[in-house]
């Protein structure tokens, strides 16, 4: 996920949900079951004819406007309609992409609760350090789990029991088993609400920033003969002198389909990195999203536009979780060097060289917020952070 947009703090209160992170969003899940506002589209004359409601009706085909898909628009007795479709592409390698983020809905049996569900995905997800917050999402009652991993929310009478889940980016590195959790959403009956898949080039030498930019204008993002809406941001004036790392989106979040292709290292805090990311993030507005994006989610991502189909590497969730804590720490220690270094060397002198008694002194319980999403896969072994330990990222060669 993406924090170059103005709007993804990440920040969140223990007054609600209103600054959760984007993988937590789950857009138009409250409310009715109605008909859906008809995205910005350029028909193209085609009818079809169909049955629905008892009544027979006519769609539209056309184009979306935002993101380039083909839509049939369905005119029926209570309202209009959009339909899309995903479309894997089965020659790429399911493992050519990593989830994400994932959010979904499901209805707990008769008699059951939130509790039951949290129970039941523990077997997929540790689900712990609960923190319980107040009503989001036009749910009545929430609890953020993970320190930040992952968010489930209830109540309410307008969602019909259902109980909303939602794990982020680091929550689904912690997943055991996908084919068996996306086996119990479909035994279940869950709903998934979004999915975002996302391939790393961590040398810059396949996908990049360039790149990306070169593919849009040779008609790479084109999904369905038009050019997709596109918007930049990140310091992309300065070129690949950038330092804060640039992001180019594709398509928009209100039509369920968006892409972003970004400098990952840069974003996290390595200057000089050349780690870039592509991500697609699917929402279920009017679109099925399918259980196979769980288990197979390269080939969707494969799928997802033309200048995909060509990714080839498998991705490793050990390596991406190395590369993001190792860089992170280092730009901790090195923002730590920049605002106390010269107190520290001050206190040393006047502790005569007593380095105790300094660290004494500036010690705090707890680790950097930065550091925090990684606790989970640090704590039997933070020592895997120094570089000249043996047995750590950097010497397994998992930071390469």
């Amino acid at each position: 996920m993406v924090p170059t947009e103005s709007d993804a703090t990440g920040i969140t209160s223990s007054d609600g949900c209103a600054g959760e992170s984007r993988a937590a969003e789950p857009p138009h899940l409250a409310g009715t079951q109605g008909a859906s506002e008809v995205p910005r589209t350029v028909t193209t004359g085609g009818k079809v004819e169909a049955e629905g409601d008892g009544k027979p009706f006519q769609g539209l085909k056309g184009i979306d406007a935002e993101t380039g898909e083909q839509v049939d628009i369905v005119l029926t007795s209570w309202g209009v309609r959009a339909t899309r479709e995903l479309t894997p592409n089965q020659a790429a390698s399911p493992r050519v992409a990593q989830l994400d983020a994932l959010a979904f809905t499901v209805v707990p049996p008769d008699d059951e609760s939130m509790r039951w569900v949290m129970e039941q995905l523990r077997q997929f997800l540790p689900i712990e350090h609960l923190e319980h917050r107040n009503g989001c999402f036009g749910f009545k009652q929430s609890v953020r789990f993970g320190n930040g991993a992952g968010l489930i929310a209830w109540g309410g009478e307008s969602q019909r029991d259902r109980v909303f889940f939602s794990i982020q980016g680091i929550g689904c590195s912690t997943v055991k088993n996908w084919a068996g959790l996306a086996a119990w959403l479909r035994e279940h009956r869950a709903t998934l609400k979004r999915v975002d898949v996302a391939y790393d080039d961590f040398t810059g030498q396949v996908v990049s920033f360039a790149w990306a930019v070169d593919q849009y204008h040779h008609d790479g993002f084109n999904a369905g003969g038009r050019k997709p809406r596109h918007n930049l941001f990140g310091d992309c004036l300065l070129g690949e002198q950038s330092i804060k790392g640039r992001t180019l989106g594709i398509g928009s979040r209100t039509s369920g389909k968006y892409c972003r292709i970004y400098e990952k290292g840069k974003q996290l805090g390595e200057p000089t990195s050349r780690w870039t990311r592509v991500e697609v993030e699917w929402h279920g507005k009017d679109r099925l999203l399918p259980f196979e994006l769980l288990t197979e989610p390269g080939k969707y991502l494969a799928g997802a536009y033309p200048c995909l189909a060509f990714l080839q590497v498998e991705q490793s969730r050990i390596k991406t979780i190395a590369k993001s804590a190792s860089i992170t720490y280092e730009s901790a220690v090195d923002n730590g060097k920049q605002q106390a270094g010269k107190l520290i060397n001050l206190m040393l002198m006047v502790h005569q060289g007593d380095l105790g008694a300094v660290v004494e002194r500036l010690r705090r319980d707890g680790v950097p917020a930065r550091i925090d999403p990684y606790s989970y896969h640090l704590a039997a072994a933070p020592e895997r952070l120094d570089p000249t330990a043996p047995g750590s990222f950097a010497a397994t060669g998992l930071t390469e």
